[in-house]
């Protein structure tokens, strides 16, 4: 590993080192090639971080020639979930095209929107793509709000630091769909309005850009959060001297609330931040 890399494992290890809770990282850095890793394959919950593989699958469902990004959806009281999102508060009936459900659940998270673009690929079938990309650990267990979980965000979903990098450098190099697919889903991914995660510390104006051209600084972004301290976030990373995809997940961090200051938002930033510096600002 260069020296370059090397010190800024050095110093994510250190960022992590007083969380009160278990955070796993990893990040390809795609000038060099190299990784790094920290405990990137244990299997952590992904929270709302899911909803990059839903993505994806959609998005393999339309390439097959399954759906169309411009059928018709309808949302339903089927669909409701409480938490992010706006369709919740809505009476149900609104129609909308395919790809306005995905960019719902992609830009503000919502997740009700994520039980549409669910139910239009199937659990199984979502799974079963992570499998064909050579992804084992990330699973869907059920749809968003489904009860049967309990509180248990792993009972819910799951996957793995490294896994998260991997599907998101397919995704940059447009190779999980079609380089047409690809393209949409990181047009997608960069419109995230919801910075609380690896990215937050990074110099955002108020039009949710790192500066005037959004061509030479970009992040593409979906994190996540659930209670028992969970914070997750997968990202693609652009700027004028490199770019990189970096995952991380937190689990049980106690600090700070619950709210976007939490511990687990508060490391991941400081991951983000320090990784961004280093490789890509």
């Amino acid at each position: 590993m260069s020296g370059r890399l090397a010190a800024l494992e050095a110093e994510l290890r250190a960022t992590g080192a007083s969380y009160s809770g278990k955070w796993t990282c990893a990040l390809t850095d795609f000038a060099s090639g190299e990784h790094i890793a920290v405990d990137e394959d244990d299997i952590m919950p992904t929270a709302s971080m899911i909803k990059t593989p839903i993505l994806v699958a959609l998005y393999a469902a339309v390439h097959e020639g399954k759906l169309s990004l411009d059928d018709r959806v309808r949302y339903g009281g089927e669909h409701r979930c409480l938490g992010s999102g706006v369709l919740s508060l809505m009476q149900p009936g609104a129609e909308m095209c395919v790809r306005d459900a995905a960019m719902l659940m992609m830009v503000i998270s919502d997740n009700s929107a994520t039980n549409m673009c669910i139910d239009l690929v199937g659990i199984d079938a979502i799974n079963a793509r992570m499998r064909s990309l050579g992804l084992p650990q990330t699973t869907l267990f059920q749809r968003l709000g489904d009860r049967k979980a309990g509180l248990d965000p792993r009972r819910m979903s799951v996957s793995t630091a490294a896994e998260i990098v991997r599907l998101l450098t397919m995704v940059a190099r447009h190779e999980c769909v079609s380089a047409e697919a690809s393209e949409d889903m990181l047009r997608i991914l960069r419109r995230n309005q919801n910075r609380a995660e690896l990215s937050r510390l990074l110099p955002w104006n108020e039009m949710n850009m790192l500066g005037d051209d959004p061509r030479e600084r970009w992040v593409g972004e979906k994190g996540g959060s659930f209670l028992g301290g969970v914070r997750t976030s997968g990202a693609i990373f652009h700027g004028p001297r490199g770019e990189f995809v970096m995952s991380a997940f937190c689990e049980g961090g106690i600090a700070g609330g619950t709210g976007p200051n939490s511990e687990g938002n508060v490391l991941n930033g400081r991951l983000g931040l320090a990784a961004w510096e280093a490789l890509a600002s």
